[in-house]
């Protein structure tokens, strides 16, 4: 059955803001799952709003285009950290490599079960469908740019802001690795405990 799941303009601010995140969660997880099964071309509108049991006019209060819904899952994960970041300083405040990794470790721990398979289901569109590269790129790039933004505001100093910006990268790049090891079988260990794990051993190795 297909519904509407627009939440009601008379209920409460943050349950309001709730069922919205919800829902576009909802659309992006249908649109990624159906392209990586199916590809972006034979994918349409009216399947995503279905399987997300929806109504396809719901679909376009959220997304513009089915592109921006299936990179959306990736894309907020990244919009996450950068809120969190910038929303508290942390254990470590004067170090921003270490703020970023903690900020990104409480990520992970939070983390629900499906991002794992949210991961591998967007390695397989990217796969079938290449041009999405463009559209994950535009969308990282548009967060970037704020990341900057908040970048310059909250560090006074040029070595800090590089600082931060090395400090992601890493935090990014280990997260991807422990993520592939988990899908291939080299570990069971939790991501968050496997990102720590690596950090260990690029701080020993450093030192």
């Amino acid at each position: 059955m297909v519904i509407d799941r627009d939440p009601s303009p008379d209920a409460p601010a943050g349950l309001r803001e709730i069922k919205k995140a919800r829902t576009r969660a909802s659309l992006a997880r249908a649109a990624l799952q159906l392209v990586a099964e199916d590809g972006l071309s034979a994918t349409t509108v009216q399947a995503i709003a279905a399987r997300a049991e929806v109504s396809p006019r719901t679909f376009f209060n959220y997304f513009d285009s089915k592109d921006e819904a299936v990179v959306h899952l990736s894309t907020d994960r990244f919009q996450r950290l950068m809120s969190r970041l910038f929303a508290d300083a942390g254990e470590h405040p004067a170090n921003p490599v270490l703020q970023i990794r903690d900020v990104m470790l409480r990520l992970l721990d939070e983390a629900d079960p499906e991002s794992a398979s949210d991961d591998d289901l967007m390695r397989a569109a990217l796969e079938r469908d290449p041009s999405l590269f463009g559209t994950l790129h535009t969308s990282m790039n548009t967060i970037g740019a704020e990341f900057e933004a908040a970048i310059a505001s909250r560090y006074a100093t040029v070595r800090d802001q590089e600082l931060a910006r090395v400090g992601l990268s890493v935090a990014l790049g280990l997260t991807q690795t422990a993520m592939l090891d988990a899908r291939d079988g080299r570990t069971r260990s939790p991501v968050a405990e496997r990102v720590t794990h690596y950090f260990d051993l690029l701080e020993s190795a450093l030192r």
